[in-house]
């Protein structure tokens, strides 16, 4: 995308990239999901940025920012995210989480609810243990190792499961998403964060009670998106969540899977902007 380039700062000795689009003083922070970059947000970024200062991250691991080095805990990916703040001299924001950013977004705002103006969770992982099978076997030893290895025929397959409006998935967003495969760590970061999160029975228990112990310490405004055909992390995620989170709100997008933002650009970005604005007035 036109005016996007790749900004790289360094977050306790990682070299992290983002993207950062427009000059209010309203910030938008968005999260990707496993395996992902700030490319997924590419069809978004434009929009939101009319009104806001839009800033994509690449997660520790993901995209372009280094991979992480030894075993890494959950809460390590939250903490990362709050200290690219402090560097950035940000100090309240909004927090748009895809999946396992969702996730961390989520676990953020419990641990420095102080930071996060409001939180949007976009078929947020951490709220409920039933995952696919592909997700389970993957965790597993000697054939997880098959499954990370670069196979770009395999990728498009896996990013065609993630949708159901399959034009959505570009080629030139498979091209990218392979390329960064092809790096000799991406596989090991991929395998130790599944296996730190997830067995063969699905999310590990400590996982959701994480999260929920700590739900009730968020007040700010939440948003829970999901697309209703979601088949990688389930639609009854989403009432859970929705149940947990007191003062959240539930949109289902029909006719949509696990990537709303790709599916439905224009639908998404609007119901964005309505809730930020809505938001910023309150």
């Amino acid at each position: 995308m036109i005016g996007l380039e790749d900004r790289f700062i360094d977050i306790n000795g990682y070299k992290t990239r983002y993207w950062l689009s427009g000059n209010s003083e309203s910030i938008i922070l968005l999260l990707h999901g496993f395996a992902f970059s700030v490319e997924i947000w590419e069809s978004n970024i434009h929009e939101l940025s009319k009104n806001h200062k839009v800033i994509a991250l690449d997660l520790l691991g993901f995209g372009l920012t280094d991979k992480p080095k030894g075993k890494q805990k959950i809460e390590d990916f939250p903490l990362f995210v709050f200290e690219f703040l402090k560097k950035m001299s940000i100090q309240k924001v909004h927090i748009v989480g895809h999946s396992m950013g969702g996730l961390i977004a989520t676990k953020m705002a419990e641990m420095h609810p102080e930071v996060i103006e409001s939180l949007v969770l976009l078929g947020s992982a951490g709220f409920s243990k039933n995952i696919p099978m592909h997700f389970r076997i993957f965790s597993l030893p000697f054939i997880g190792e098959m499954f990370v290895k670069p196979n770009k025929r395999g990728l498009m397959s896996a990013l065609r499961k993630n949708t159901y409006v399959k034009s959505a998935v570009t080629p030139k967003l498979a091209d990218k998403l392979f390329e960064f495969s092809l790096h000799p760590e991406m596989g090991p970061t991929l395998l130790k964060i599944t296996r730190t999160a997830v067995d063969f029975f699905g999310f590990k228990g400590f996982i959701i009670r994480n999260i929920k112990k700590d739900i009730h310490k968020l007040t700010m405004p939440v948003l829970i998106i999901w697309g209703k055909e979601d088949s990688i992390i389930y639609l009854d995620h989403a009432y859970v969540a929705n149940r947990l989170i007191k003062q959240s709100k539930l949109v289902i997008f029909d006719e949509c899977g696990h990537l709303p933002q790709l599916e439905y650009p224009e639908k998404f970005n609007y119901l964005l902007g309505q809730f930020f604005n809505v938001t910023k007035k309150s």
